[in-house]
């Protein structure tokens, strides 16, 4: 995993309660009927309808934002029964620093960046696996 993947895995995480909320509406609001042309010309499959180009770039972001918030809820999954899936909650969901996160849990700084390195391992999987990167 690269320093650049690892960065975009984190603010996809960080990005996790707005991905979930927005993903379900995006589809939608990207068309919104901001179009004056006719119904029956709104989604054509021709070359110069941009009503087509705009709903195929909601798709794609639909479908990123869905495969992000999959990334977070099975890496979340798989470390259920342990301390880690507290760690991802407080750092991602609730966006405490790292001081507080470790006084809540009760770790130390060291197995969190531990545990963390072996988050942020376990998610690079799950996003290669949904073809995110």
């Amino acid at each position: 995993m690269t320093k650049q993947q690892r960065k975009t895995i984190e603010r996809e995480f960080y990005k996790y309660e707005w991905n979930r909320r927005e993903a379900t509406n995006h589809t939608v609001t990207a068309v919104a009927y901001n179009s004056s042309a006719p119904d029956g010309e709104r989604v054509k499959t021709s070359s110069g309808n941009k009503n087509e180009q705009l709903m195929i770039r909601a798709i794609y972001e639909t479908e990123q934002m869905l495969g992000w918030v999959k990334v977070f809820e099975k890496t979340l999954d798989k470390f259920k029964w342990e301390h880690k899936d507290k760690l991802m909650r407080k750092r991602y969901i609730e966006r405490k620093s790292i001081w507080r996160t470790c006084e809540e849990i009760g770790i130390s700084r060291a197995t969190y960046f531990y545990w963390l390195e072996d988050i942020m391992q376990t998610a690079f999987m799950w996003a290669l696996e949904l073809k995110l990167f």
